[in-house]
């Protein structure tokens, strides 16, 4: 490869493939671009280098830039695309990329092959079960020669590695099947090779989809935007939007742009961003974001910011990052797969050279060539478990996930749509003398009923299931950020904040002490007044989930050391919950990369941290956390697609569920570890003393995947958590 090749570049992340790069020095390109991006990978083994950089302060074309002149080559750009058909997946976590191609036809191709070979292995079972069949075949035989075929991408893999002077799992595999096919245990090879062809296209698939989900989120679904052009409003593309235009946002409209208000004021939600319950008001010189809504006004915004410049596109960027590096799990079992290759070829070696028999030492090299024990200890473990989440509404993604669940130590918890339903309720009114509760909530509602903020709406419906009926036509005056008034024929009616009570001319000061107690415990308080006379006010909160008390307390008692609430709320509101249901850390008015950073902070300190949570601002926390789980009810697709965990109906109580299933799950693994190792060691040992010949070491394999399989089957099957 003389040229150097762009490969794929999305926000904050590109590739790069030079066949240089397969010699090349890391220190060399720590020194080169060092300075310039905030972490590279080199891939040696496909030739490829991966860039992470801020596209704030600098971009790919100046990155490929340094590469041409150290290099002295060109690099070839091609036109690449937003689209999902443009991005690589694969490249983030693939071991050989031209082995490991996602096209749709590819994957189609390998989905047929797969189902073909799941044909033949029902074909195989039925002839040898019931048809009485050998196992032994020679090398010709057509078992033999689908073993073959199927093992190619294993053997190519094999392959590569030898040229790279590497002695990998992949290689012992490949010697093993091989070994296999051409010394007659034809069966063996094939088992060998299903399970594996599975278990790749499974893992493919998972990763492939959950990135490209991601990916796909920066297109943000606006496709139209008006842009201020000679004082005339212009519908205009999105991607035809530049930096210092001015867009013009109205109610009910969502933002395009990152920007800076030069005009008019609005009530945003910005729950998209930092998760907070009520919407902002924002006036000019405060900066918006793209993807928030616009409740209530008009606002002019110029444009610091597009498409995968704007901050939610780089806060996509980074959970891309965040999920292409391996977990701890992941290179706990990179370390066993090593072990389990120096166990293997050691004891094949040991039986060859102390028997000089090669029929036992290819009966050794069979049983330690096929994780099997060790791989349906715990898949038949974890796959009874995920089916039994299934059940109960808890969607888990992998057995790492759910292992980690019950080794956690940490618990995070988003506060609004995950703890709370994000709907306001009101809980309490205090009056004035002379006004009853009724009067007071009614009046109220004369004045919201139009209204379609959250808070007016839970005020109207609070006094509908009080027997009010609004027959007012006229529709208030409607202020962002301060409150509603309404010209009625007895006196004009005031609802809104302390801002809008002053601005009005009404004296709040009789009800202070009791409105400052009820904003200190974290209600949200609307006070009420006609004319300049107040009447009242009421105190909303939002609705928390049934069972989030019993939640919190349950994971307590299950030893889990600390519980963190996360939330975008102001600090009172936010402090006053983490005091009432007894979270030990609260941090508030926090940001989407702050919550990450206290995820990170946290994992320096203790073991396995899992963070809950609903909307796209909590994506970047949970693809930091060991295991991330979703409130997938209402939640947002970024959260459910960065997630490990989904919790279809959003019920706390399932939480609790998710961690008895997996400690029971692990408590099975540990069990069939027993069983399957148990039965390898035996094998082993009557392999190199000449009683177990390669048929019979096969014969193995099936009598304690029986038993793993029945040991595992009591998670489906037991309704008793903990037994």
């Amino acid at each position: 490869m003389n040229e150097m090749i762009l490969k794929s570049s999305v926000s904050g992340r590109a590739r790069f493939k030079y066949g240089a790069f397969k010699s090349t020095d890391e220190k060399c390109l720590e020194s080169l671009l060092g300075l310039h991006v905030e972490s590279f990978r080199l891939n040696r083994a496909c030739a490829s280098l991966i860039v992470y950089f801020d596209p704030l302060k600098t971009t790919f074309e100046a990155i490929a830039t340094l590469l041409e002149k150290r290099f002295e080559t060109g690099v070839t750009m091609p036109q690449l695309s937003a689209s999902a058909a443009a991005y690589c997946p694969s490249c983030a976590s693939c071991s050989v990329c031209e082995s490991k191609q996602n096209s749709p036809q590819s994957r189609r191709s390998k989905m047929w092959s797969f189902m073909a070979l799941s044909v033949y292995a029902l074909y195989l079972f039925v002839s040898e079960t019931f048809l009485g069949a050998s196992a032994f075949a020679l090398p010709l035989h057509l078992t033999a020669v689908v073993a073959l075929v199927a093992a190619i991408p294993l053997l190519l893999e094999a392959y590569e590695d030898i040229q790279a002077k590497r002695f990998s799992l992949h290689s012992f595999m490949a010697v093993a099947l091989l070994g296999a096919i051409f010394g007659g245990e034809a069966t063996a090879a094939f088992e060998i090779v299903y399970i594996l062809r599975g278990g790749m296209l499974l893992e493919e698939y998972t990763a492939e989809r959950s990135k490209k989900e991601i990916h796909a989120l920066m297109a943000l679904g606006i496709k139209k935007a008006y842009v201020l052009v000679d004082e005339v409003e212009v519908e205009t593309d999105v991607s035809d939007i530049q930096e210092g235009d001015t867009v013009v946002a109205r109610s009910g409209e969502k933002i395009a742009v990152d920007g800076t208000i030069v005009e008019g004021s609005a009530e945003i939600d910005e729950s998209a961003i930092n998760g907070r319950s009520e919407p902002a008001f924002k006036t000019f010189g405060e900066t918006v974001y793209a993807n928030t809504l616009v409740q209530s006004g008009r606002i002019y915004i110029r444009v610091s910011a597009t498409g995968e410049r704007t901050y939610l596109a780089r806060m996509i960027a980074k959970v891309e990052a965040s999920l292409a590096q391996k977990s701890p799990s992941e290179v706990a079992a990179d370390r066993l797969a090593a072990r389990l290759l120096t166990l293997g070829t050691f004891l094949t070696g040991a039986t060859l050279l102390l028997t000089g028999s090669w029929l036992r030492a290819f009966s050794v090299m069979i049983v330690m060539s096929c994780p099997c024990a060790t791989i349906l200890a715990a898949s038949t473990a974890i796959s009874a478990g995920i089916a039994k989440g299934a059940k109960k509404g808890i969607l888990i993604k992998g057995g790492a996930y759910l292992e980690a669940v019950s080794r956690s130590e940490v618990f995070c918890f988003d506060k609004t749509g995950t703890l709370t339903t994000g709907e306001p309720k009101l809980v309490h009114s205090l009056c004035s003398e002379g006004i009853s509760p009724h009067d007071l909530l009614c009046t109220a509602a004369l004045a919201e009923h139009h209204n379609a903020h959250p808070i007016g709406v839970a005020i109207t419906k609070a006094a509908e299931l009080a027997g009010f009926t609004c027959n007012e036509n006229n529709p208030s005056d409607i202020f962002a950020g301060l409150g509603v008034r309404l010209k009625d024929h007895a006196g004009d009616i005031t609802v809104g904040n302390a801002k809008w009570m002053a601005q009005n001319g009404v004296d709040i000061s009789p009800l202070h002490v009791q409105s400052t107690q009820a904003f200190l415990e974290g209600y949200s308080v609307v006070y009420v007044a006609r004319e300049t006379r107040l009447l009242g006010f009421l105190s909303l909160e939002h609705t928390v989930r049934a069972g989030t008390s019993a939640m919190l307390q349950g994971l307590r008692k299950r030893g889990v050391k600390r519980l963190v609430l996360l939330s975008g709320d102001e600090e009172t509101v936010a402090r006053a919950f983490g005091r009432t249901y007894g979270f030990d850390e609260v941090h508030a008015d926090v940001m989407p990369e702050e919550k990450a950073h206290v995820i990170e902070a946290l994992k320096a300190r203790y073991s396995n941290v899992v963070m809950v949570g609903d909307g796209i601002n909590d994506t970047l926390a949970m693809s930091k956390a060991d295991v991330a789980i979703s409130f997938a009810s209402g939640g947002s697709e970024a959260a459910i697609e960065v997630s490990n965990i989904a919790v279809t109906d959003s019920n706390p109580d399932a939480i609790l569920h998710l961690f008895d299933l997996s400690k029971k799950s692990l408590r099975v693994i540990d069990q069939n570890y027993w069983i399957g190792t148990g039965t390898n060691l035996a094998s082993v040992a009557f392999a190199a003393a000449g009683a177990l010949p390669p048929v019979l070491a096969g014969a193995m394999h099936i009598a304690h995947t029986v038993g793993i399989m029945a040991n595992s089957s009591r998670i489906a099957w037991n309704n008793d958590n903990n037994s």
